[in-house]
């Protein structure tokens, strides 16, 4: 990835978006650091319990802020789910997808928490 050391995130659509204002990407890593663990939580909540129409809902509605983590690993974890969701369907790579979506989640959190203390 092209940030500074980071391994898990990549910030360039976020520095895009942010056109060099400091406050903006301040703001932005907020929101981040405020919604990705909880939406997170919300998919491994609802995908254990095969609630398919609200796990398609997050999953859809994570699909936004993860463009701004810039982890293709979760990334692709949550369009896989966003998937069997729609499809409603059982399968058994559901649990690790999940697992995916957790350390990968906490992994990019750890690193958006390192660029936030930066400004």
């Amino acid at each position: 990835m092209v940030e500074s050391g980071n391994k898990h995130i990549d910030l360039s659509y976020m520095d895009l978006m942010a056109d060099g204002d400091a406050d903006m990407k301040k703001t932005m890593l907020e929101m981040l650091l405020a919604e990705l663990p909880v939406e997170v939580e919300k998919i491994i909540e609802l995908g254990k319990a095969g609630d398919w129409k609200n796990l398609k809902a997050v999953s859809h509605k994570l699909k936004s802020t993860l463009a701004f983590v810039g982890n293709e690993q979760l990334t692709e974890a949550n369009k896989t789910i966003e998937k069997i969701a729609k499809e409603e369907r059982v399968v058994d790579e559901l649990p690790v997808l999940l697992d995916i979506m957790t350390r990968q989640s906490n992994l990019a959190h750890a690193e958006l928490q390192s660029e936030f203390s930066k400004l």
